[in-house]
């Protein structure tokens, strides 16, 4: 079973937009003054917006089924 999202839906809209607000709150609290475990947690945080984020203009993949 494949699942597609739908880049079109609202339910999509309100995942980036979510994903985007998010992101650029954690990057302003990365210029703070962090220990460097907090700023690497907060990195690995700023990655995971960001992978949602590509979800939109990454390339297909096609399996073999």
């Amino acid at each position: 079973m494949t699942a597609e999202i739908d880049f079109r839906s609202g339910t999509w809209a309100a995942v980036r937009d979510y994903a985007a607000r998010k992101l650029d709150s954690a990057r302003k609290r990365n210029d703070g003054a962090l220990t460097p475990d907090q700023t690497a947690a907060l990195r690995g945080t700023i990655a995971a917006y960001k992978e949602i984020l590509a979800l939109e203009t990454a390339p297909a993949i096609v399996t073999d089924e």
